[in-house]
């Protein structure tokens, strides 16, 4: 997919560091394999991005051109250093993880929550993008539960959410029993789940929940009102940090993507690509809190 990205620029100096010093086009091919993957996707103008194929994250559309919030901060960044196409790699979101670490693709385009445990597997970028959670249920809301605590206090409610997301992290430490939660592969999955009576409420992030009630246009169906958030512990509301994953290894494609964001981020530029996706301000990283400090909570 080629993207025309304009009005953000950053130095290629900056962007490609030292290490483009040992990049020439007189290399030979047997060389120029062992490349790091970000000499390669400045010189060939091609970066692979895995999706899990989830609006407004990161999917391939009808047209077959990939599309989401965070694919296209992906080419905003990436567009000024030559990086003229993304190619999207379709995995199912527990298959990320290995999917960059088996070199299926380069970047994780996703909407991936940075998580301690994901941390000890891949490298993440500073926050692109922060958010809350939320319930949807058949129209009623029949349990009448409006957090995961209550869930964990009525033995008779079930809980569906995405297998291997953050939201099934948030449901152990609520100490909802692992026999009242039904995993499903993504949202759609989960709200076909919902309406067969597999379970009684949905834990999805919010916009994902909205998006997914927005294209099924199902009045049977309605997003729970006064969901009350989960809490760190200052008693402060606690956001998911969604952030661009890599290889371990691709430390310094890491600092360049760093790098673009703050860029994008304090230009405003953030905010104008994530909004088209439903996206607000209260969705943007507060530009304090790194992957690092994310990583070692």
């Amino acid at each position: 997919m080629v993207y025309n990205m304009t009005g953000f620029s950053l130095s290629r100096r900056d962007f490609l560091g030292t290490a483009a010093l040992a990049t020439s086009s007189l290399i030979l091919p047997s060389i120029a394999r062992a490349e790091g993957t970000l000499q390669r996707i400045t010189k060939d103008g091609v970066v692979r991005v895995g999706v899990a194929n989830e609006k407004p994250y990161g999917y391939v559309d009808t047209d077959g051109k990939v599309k989401g919030a965070i694919p296209d901060v992906i080419a905003a960044i990436l567009a000024p250093h030559g990086v003229k196409e993304l190619k999207a790699e379709i995995v199912e979101f527990n298959a990320l993880i290995p999917g960059i670490n088996a070199d299926r693709f380069d970047i994780i385009g996703a909407g991936m929550y940075i998580l301690p445990a994901r941390c000890e597997a891949i490298s993440f970028t500073n926050p692109v993008t922060r958010a809350g959670a939320g319930f949807a249920a058949l129209k009623g809301n029949p349990k009448g539960v409006k957090s995961i605590a209550e869930v964990a206090a009525h033995s008779d409610v079930v809980v569906g959410t995405q297998t291997g997301s953050a939201n099934v992290e948030d449901l152990t430490k609520a100490n909802v029993p692992t026999d009242r939660v039904v995993l499903f592969a993504n949202a759609t999955e989960a709200l076909a789940g919902l309406k067969a009576g597999r379970c009684d409420v949905i834990y999805f992030p919010s916009l994902e929940l909205n998006e997914l009630l927005k294209s099924a246009n199902d009045p049977t169906v309605e997003r729970v009102e006064g969901f009350e958030q989960i809490k760190d512990a200052n008693g402060e509301q606690k956001y998911g940090y969604s952030a661009l994953g890599l290889r371990k290894a691709d430390a310094d494609l890491t600092q360049a993507l760093d790098a673009g964001l703050a860029e994008l981020l304090s230009s405003g530029k953030l905010l104008e690509i994530i909004s088209s996706y439903g996206y607000g301000k209260a969705e943007l990283p507060d530009g304090v809190k790194t992957a690092e400090q994310i990583c070692k909570a």
